[in-house]
């Protein structure tokens, strides 16, 4: 706003001087051309060595009216009046020497009043046609210009005041209805902080959506990442229960013989083994950062040739479909974890055919990455089972209930949809639905 301000007065102050110097130019070509008809109207004088000006062949009125604002003079080479309009009452000061056939033009003041003056110098020819040199110089009372500048100054200034008002007041107002949604980003992160809500739940501009979504990945990346702590923290003790009764059992006994004392080892161990794997899985949660793009159909195909590999002996045709490119914000690790997830299970319960593919949908700006076998595929209610953390009764065998429930976990963190269903091969299809980057 300062800088509109300044730039509004630094416009007047150009368009006003470039008024006035375009007035100034106008007033020096009227005088010019005045000039031109008092040379038209030179005749010799009656000695025929000097010459004057014949007053019936003047075609401005003015210089013959008395006080009339514009008068003209003719002098010798020696400075001295040999002419003047009938308009002139008073006295006027004769011009410093100019050169011959050059113009002079400057504002003069005579009596406290503001003139124009221009003046011409040339040669003439006496009746001997010896050249004389003389000089023409008229006046133009300057008045009627000053009244009409301050009248245009007055207009201008006051014009550019309400202007710049106007504006201010506009942009004050824009500026207010465009920093509103940052506005409600601090309402949001004040609600945050007071546990009132999760994540930034309001609409915003497509200029700040991606600021908002990202910082909604983050929330729900750390919420994700403290719910795989409190789980792992609660599995570590719900594991440790039976190895410690164990050993409470055997530490009330008085004696211990050999085959307890294998028992106190193996319960000992086993109780190393669930605390070491209870933290690494625990710290397996990635950091959260915001994650630039990467190339998913990259990790695919990154992907199939080790699964293929793996199960090489099942002997599973692959089917891809996919475009050149897909990429999606992710960090790779997660993104491994997740692809790699579905794409062995798709394996490892297909029976002769996977389908790898992908849909876009242009309205709602996203794309899918499809994963089908041709297995025996899951249940309604099963896909449900497998989804729900708390129906698992043991996590430390692999099977397809951890990988899905990882795979669900990871997946929400990034905003990413996670779907199955029956799939045209007839067993089961996986959908991840992400924003189109």
């Amino acid at each position: 706003m300062v800088v509109l301000a300044i730039f509004m007065v630094l416009t007047a102050v150009a368009l006003e001087r470039a008024v006035v110097k375009r007035a100034l130019q106008a007033e020096e070509d009227r005088l010019q051309l005045l000039i031109y008809s008092l040379l038209g109207a030179v005749d010799k004088d009656e000695q025929g060595f000097g010459i004057t000006v014949t007053a019936g062949r003047l075609f401005e009125p003015s210089l013959v009216t008395r006080d009339s604002g514009l008068y003209a003079l003719l002098y010798d080479r020696n400075k001295r009046e040999i002419w003047r309009s009938e308009s002139i009452t008073l006295g006027f000061p004769a011009m410093d020497r100019i050169k011959r056939g050059d113009w002079k033009f400057e504002l003069a003041e005579q009596q406290s009043t503001p003139y124009f003056r221009l003046g011409f110098a040339l040669e003439w020819p006496d009746i001997d046609n010896k050249l004389r040199r003389y000089q023409v110089v008229v006046w133009r009372n300057a008045v009627d210009y000053y009244e009409q500048l301050n009248r245009f100054r007055q207009i201008l200034w006051t014009w550019l005041i309400i202007t710049t008002i106007l504006l201010l007041g506009i942009m004050y107002l824009v500026t207010r209805w465009s920093l509103r949604p940052l506005q409600k980003i601090g309402l949001e992160v004040k609600a945050i902080e007071d546990h009132r809500q999760s994540g930034f739940e309001q609409e915003y501009p497509a200029e700040i959506a991606p600021l908002t979504e990202n910082l909604n990945i983050l929330l729900k990346r750390e919420h994700y990442q403290l719910q795989r702590y409190r789980n792992a923290m609660d599995d570590l003790a719900h594991s440790l229960k039976t190895p410690l009764a164990v050993l409470t059992g055997l530490g009330d006994r008085a004696q211990i013989d050999q085959a307890q004392l294998e028992t106190l080892r193996e319960q000992t161990g086993r109780m190393n083994q669930i605390v070491s794997y209870q933290l690494q899985k625990a710290s397996s949660a990635s950091e959260m950062s915001i994650s630039k793009p990467l190339e998913l159909v990259a990790i695919v195909e990154k992907l199939l040739p080790a699964l293929e590999k793996v199960y090489l002996e099942k002997s599973i045709r692959v089917e891809r479909s996919l475009p050149p490119t897909m990429p999606l914000r992710m960090d790779e690790g997660d993104c491994l974890e997740v692809v790699g997830n579905l794409l062995d299970n798709a394996f490892k319960y297909g029976r002769s055919r996977i389908s790898v593919s992908a849909l876009s949908d242009e309205l709602e700006r996203s794309t899918s990455l499809i994963i089908e076998d041709d297995g025996e595929g899951l249940a309604a209610c099963e896909i449900e089972q497998i989804l729900n953390r708390g129906t698992r009764l043991d996590e430390s065998t692999e099977g397809q209930g951890i990988g899905l429930a990882v795979v669900a976990g990871i997946a929400e963190s990034y905003n990413i949809e996670l779907g199955f269903a029956r799939g045209s091969l007839g067993g089961l299809q996986a959908r991840l639905k992400f924003q189109t980057v």
